[in-house]
């Protein structure tokens, strides 16, 4: 009996002891939160004697450190950073300057060159103002073809183009047209030793005959028909024409005099010429295809009572 009578009184005990902790849990928590309201009403007040003020200088001696040191140590990782954003930055902004300077660059190659193709064109015309003249271009030349000295132009039987029409460019005259496709022609220039011109002397008019060397500088021999002639240095030679303007219309300048020298043991003499056309530089040339508009000819009469 008194056995089963300990067993109530030993649970009696413990539910005894339950409130007395839950008071004690109660009464600490209630100190905690007083005393922190208290440093929080006495740090409020920023005054020098403040208790609160020995507590943050401890801590920030403590702490201090250790978060300079975490910033020291991030701070490396931050520069690598930026310095890649950085270089990322320069090297597109790099990329752009180059393509807007290539672009530039471009651009004032194609001014240059369709500034340069206007002026040709003008000259071309200056020099042979009476005639139809086809532009063309130079886009082959060498010794692949059949003739020592020639060029091929991107104008053809298409363009109007046919053998023993005359070229010139804006110096003056390249040569002759000698055979043709229907998209090209090849020319044989005034300098191939097979080249055979008829001259004029521009200051007296005395006919002759200009010859090739087959010389890259385009150096040419000049014959006067009068043997009693004799040309001058500087003298100016222009042609003379062909029956039917072909293969030379008259008019178009070949070269100058630069040295005269007697024939030995005949009359005469045989004057080197200096062309006008560098032939290493022909680029854009013209083709007499028509011929010049000629108005009717005056008609000229013996006057009465002479």
């Amino acid at each position: 009996m008194l056995k089963d009578l300990g067993t109530p009184a030993r649970g009696l005990v413990r539910s005894a002891a339950l409130p007395r902790e839950i008071r004690r849990r109660r009464t600490v928590l209630v100190l905690v939160i007083l005393a922190s309201f208290t440093l929080i009403v006495l740090d409020a007040r920023r005054s020098a004697g403040s208790p609160v003020e020995p507590l943050r200088h401890a801590a920030a001696a403590v702490f201090g450190p250790l978060e300079s040191g975490a910033t020291s140590a991030r701070q490396p990782v931050d520069n690598l950073r930026d310095r890649f954003a950085e270089v990322d930055r320069l090297k597109a902004e790099n990329e752009k300057l180059k393509a807007d300077n290539e672009k530039l660059t471009s651009d004032l190659r194609t001014t240059d060159y369709a500034r340069n193709r206007a002026a040709e064109l003008d000259r071309l015309l200056k020099v042979a103002p009476a005639y139809t003249v086809t532009p063309a271009r130079v886009i082959g030349i060498g010794s692949a073809q059949s003739f020592n000295h020639t060029v091929t132009i991107d104008a053809g039987t298409a363009d109007g183009v046919r053998p023993d029409m005359t070229v010139l460019n804006g110096d003056g005259l390249v040569g002759r047209v000698v055979r043709t496709t229907e998209g090209t022609a090849t020319v044989l220039l005034i300098g191939d030793r097979n080249s055979t011109v008829g001259g004029r002397l521009s200051s007296t008019m005395a006919l002759g005959f200009v010859s090739g060397r087959g010389e890259v500088a385009g150096t040419l021999d000049y014959k006067l028909v009068d043997l009693r002639a004799r040309p001058k240095v500087g003298d100016r030679i222009v042609t003379w024409g062909s029956k039917g303007n072909a293969p030379y219309v008259p008019g178009v300048p070949i070269g100058t005099v630069t040295s005269v020298t007697p024939n030995q043991g005949t009359l005469g003499s045989t004057a080197t010429v200096k062309s006008f056309v560098d032939p290493s530089r022909i680029d854009l040339v013209g083709v007499v295809t028509g011929p010049p508009a000629r108005p009717p000819r005056s008609t000229v009469s013996p006057e009465k009572g002479r």
